[in-house]
This record gives structure tokens, C-alpha cells and sequence, in this order.
């Protein structure tokens, strides 16, 4: 009988490691849980939204990740599933598995960003998606090759994510609360 597709990825993972690949992963695991880099990328982001006059878009973004990490704690807290056994995982991570919160974060982040409504260029607005989009493939892919995640929670962190993102800022949108410029 075959095992589930989570077991036979994460068993793959743990067959095919290598020592430069894991390094790199681990780098990326340590940046996306340091709070210093969160913060950093917080301050930054409003940076940008005073500098290029956003301002009116910070209540229906802030709204809209208020509303992504109260589900994602409850999504997580209702699953509670267990993280892959240590024959299996190179990292050691705390709490339910699913939906893996470094999916959460980058989808949202990325989909907050496309949905800023005050883009000027198409192509700057699809360079940006690609690269954030690769962004998100690249953390998944290292919390499942580091076994801190089963391959499924990190695809429902990104259904997590852009679903609560895009909804909320379209809902915020629809019902005619402020926003920046329209798309």
C-alpha cells in the first residue's frame, strides 16, 4: 500500500538532502521566524505606503492580516495536526502543522501588495508578483525539504493567504469603507 502523498514527499526530502541546500534552507527558515526581520519588513512597508502617499490603504490591509492571523490561529488550534516525525524533519518547529504560517505570511504579503491599488505599471505590477510568487514557492519548499511542514500544509497556507487577503480587501472594497486609489 502506497503512504500519502505528505509522506512520500517528506520521506523524498529526507532521502535527497544535501549539505548546501540544507544550509540555504535553513537561513531562509531563520530569517522568516526572526522578529527583527518581521519588524524590518513592517517598518518598511509603511514606509512605502507614506512615501508614495498610501496612506488611506493601511486600514484595509491592516484590517485584512488582523483577519488572516485570527483564522490562521484558529485554523491551526481546530486541525492541531503533528508535524512530521524527527526520522523525517531537520528542523524543529512548535505547535499545529496546519495551515504552516510561513505560507500564510508570504501569500499575504504578496497578495496585499498586488492589491494595492496604486500601481502605475502592469509590467512592474507582474514582475513584482512573479518574484514574490517564486518568494513563496522557495520558503514552502524549504519548510518541506527541512520537514518542518507537511507538503499539504503548506498548500493550504497559501489558499489560507490569498483567500483571506483578497477576500477581505475585496469585501473592504465592495461594502465602500477607505482606500487608496482605485485599481
Amino acid at each position: 500500500m502506497r503512504a500519502s502523498v505528505d509522506v512520500e514527499v517528506a520521506r523524498w526530502c529526507a532521502d535527497h538532502r544535501i549539505t548546501v541546500l540544507t544550509k540555504i534552507c535553513r537561513v531562509l527558515e531563520d530569517v522568516g521566524e526572526s522578529t527583527v526581520f518581521l519588524a524590518a519588513l513592517v517598518v518598511v512597508g509603511l514606509l512605502v505606503l507614506v512615501v508614495r502617499r498610501m496612506w488611506l490603504d493601511l486600514p484595509s490591509v491592516g484590517f485584512a492580516f488582523l483577519a488572516m492571523v485570527i483564522v490562521n490561529g484558529n485554523l491551526k488550534h481546530r486541525i492541531d495536526r503533528p508535524r512530521p516525525p524527527a526520522d523525517l524533519a531537520l528542523t524543529t518547529l512548535h505547535g499545529s502543522a496546519m495551515p504552516s504560517s510561513h505560507a500564510v505570511l508570504t501569500s499575504s504579503i504578496l497578495v496585499a501588495i498586488l492589491m494595492v491599488p496604486q500601481w502605475t505599471s502592469t509590467s512592474a505590477r507582474r514582475t513584482v508578483g512573479l518574484t514574490g510568487a517564486a518568494g513563496c514557492i522557495v520558503t514552502g519548499a524549504a519548510m518541506v525539504y527541512l520537514g518542518g511542514h507537511w507538503l499539504t500544509d503548506v498548500l493550504v497556507g497559501w489558499a489560507v493567504g490569498i483567500v483571506m487577503i483578497g477576500g477581505t480587501l475585496l469585501l473592504w472594497r465592495r461594502i465602500g469603507l477607505p482606500t487608496g486609489k482605485t485599481a
